[in-house]
C-alpha cells in the first residue's frame, strides 16, 4: 500500500503552494474518473448511467427533461439512456399526472440495490487507501475540501465574465487541463 511521504514538502510562498495543489487537484481528477469507471464496470454499469442514477435518487422521481437538464445532456440522449435503464430494470415510468404526455422516471428497488453496491465500492476503496489515518484526520480533509470547492466556484465563476485570454501559452496550457499531460508537466506549462 503506497504511503504518503513521511514529512510534507517544503513551504514556499501561498502561490507556489496553490500551484501544487492545483496539479493534485488535476491528478486526483483524472484518477477519479478512472475509479469510477472501474466501479461502473464491475457493476455492470457505465459511468454516465451511474451519475444519472445518482441524480435520480437525489430527485426520487422527475421528468426526462430535468434529468437531461442536470446531465448536461440532450433530452434524446437523456431518453436513450433511461430506456436502457428501464430495460435492465433499473428504473420504472409512470405518466406525469400534469401532463399526460410527459413521464416521471424513478429508480426501481433493483436500482437502489445497484445504486448501493457502487457506493460499498466506493467506500470500500476510501476506506482502504485512509486505512491508518486517524479520524480526525479524515474529516478535516472532507471539511477543508469542501470549504476549497465552494471558494474555487467563487473564484472560478469571477473568471467566467466576458474578459477573453490573449495569451495563446495560457490557453494550450488550459486545454491541457482535461487531458493526459502528467501533471508536473502542467505545473510547467502553467508557471
Amino acid at each position: 500500500v503506497p504511503q504518503a511521504p513521511e514529512s510534507p514538502r517544503p513551504v514556499g510562498s501561498p502561490r507556489e503552494a496553490a500551484d501544487d495543489l492545483l496539479a493534485q487537484l488535476v491528478s486526483l481528477s483524472r484518477r477519479s474518473r478512472s475509479f469510477s469507471t472501474a466501479v461502473a464496470h464491475r457493476c455492470g454499469l457505465q459511468p454516465s448511467q451511474i451519475h444519472l442514477l445518482f441524480s435520480l435518487y437525489r430527485a426520487t422521481e422527475c421528468r426526462v427533461a430535468a434529468l437531461a437538464e442536470q446531465q448536461l445532456v440532450d433530452p434524446s440522449v437523456a431518453s436513450r439512456q433511461i430506456a436502457g435503464l428501464e430495460r435492465e430494470g433499473l428504473l420504472g415510468r409512470r405518466p406525469d399526472p400534469e401532463d399526460g404526455r410527459a413521464s416521471l422516471v424513478s429508480l426501481t428497488d433493483a436500482g437502489l440495490a445497484r445504486l448501493e453496491q457502487v457506493r460499498e465500492l466506493h467506500m470500500g476503496a476510501m476506506a482502504q487507501a485512509v486505512a491508518g489515518w486517524p479520524a480526525e484526520r479524515i474529516y478535516r480533509m472532507a471539511h477543508d475540501l469542501e470549504e476549497l470547492i465552494g471558494n474555487a466556484e467563487h473564484a472560478y465563476q469571477a473568471l467566467s465574465g466576458p474578459e477573453p485570454v490573449d495569451d495563446p501559452g495560457a490557453s494550450r496550457a488550459a486545454a491541457n487541463l482535461s487531458g493526459d499531460q502528467p501533471a508536473n508537466e502542467l505545473k510547467k506549462e502553467l508557471s
